[in-house]
């Protein structure tokens, strides 16, 4: 879900640039641990010029400099949608296969299906990919999304321009197949630790409740303990003077 904007001030701003995006939180990498990711967009308005920026960011990082995990984009650019912006990378090598370029096309390309349906799509170009390892990695990628490409039978030294498609072709990655992401429910995770605050407190007033009882129940004892001490007393007393009377009548 979105972050409203009195929750989103909870959190480190990754500038005044980004201060009109939406964004979602989700948390990214191996359990237990993983880092807090937020996933902002910002659909601008505009017809024709009409476009989309996103952005990831790493909110466990303290340094603004650092946090930007990926970019990402979808634009109108002569009568065809683009859906990258040409640099598809996820910045923290730590965070690379993790899915977080997952979540940014699949935003890209619903907000592309919603925007301009029916449109052509720029075919996404992979620029000189080494050989058939790399090429074959980066077409499973976006294949995710609707993407194909031929693979090329001469050599690996030149540009790989994907099939052409139209918008209605691409596709979004269902984020219950991603291992390592997990949506946060903010308002969920707020409302469960309200409520646990609020169980915290039932308790502590509960413990005071016993804690009462038990000084209670403890005084209690010490009075009985006393009296019974008292009796004793009164005992061994009776006992003493019934034994002095008996020797002094013998």
């Amino acid at each position: 879900m979105l972050l409203t904007p009195e929750i989103a001030a909870l959190f480190p701003s990754p500038g005044k640039r980004y201060e009109a995006f939406s964004w979602s939180l989700f948390e990214v990498g191996p359990q237990p641990g993983g880092c807090l990711i937020a996933l902002g967009t910002l659909d601008e308005e505009g017809g024709e010029t009409r476009s989309l920026d996103v952005l990831a960011v790493d909110l466990t990082e303290r340094e603004g400099f650092s946090r930007t995990v990926m970019r990402g984009e979808g634009r109108l650019v002569r009568s065809a949608v683009k859906v990258t912006n040409g640099n598809v990378e996820v910045l923290h090598a730590r965070l690379r296969g993790q899915g977080v370029g997952t979540l940014v096309f699949n935003v890209v390309t619903a907000w592309a299906q919603r925007t301009f349906p029916g449109r052509d799509v720029v075919p996404v170009t992979l620029i000189s990919p080494g050989n058939g390892a790399a090429f074959d990695q980066l077409a499973r990628f976006y294949a995710r999304f609707g993407f194909a490409w031929d693979r090329p039978a001469d050599g690996w030294r030149r540009h790989f321009p994907s099939k052409p498609m139209t918008v209605d072709a691409l596709k979004q990655y269902p984020e219950e197949l991603l291992a390592d992401v997990r949506r946060v429910d903010v308002t969920a995770g707020l409302t469960a630790m309200i409520d646990r605050m609020l169980e915290a407190d039932d308790d502590r007033r509960m413990v005071a409740v016993l804690r009462d009882q038990l000084n209670e129940r403890r005084d209690r004892w010490r009075t009985i303990g006393y009296r019974l001490n008292l009796l004793g007393y009164g005992i061994a007393a009776l006992a003493g003077f019934g034994a002095a009377r008996t020797l002094f009548l013998l």
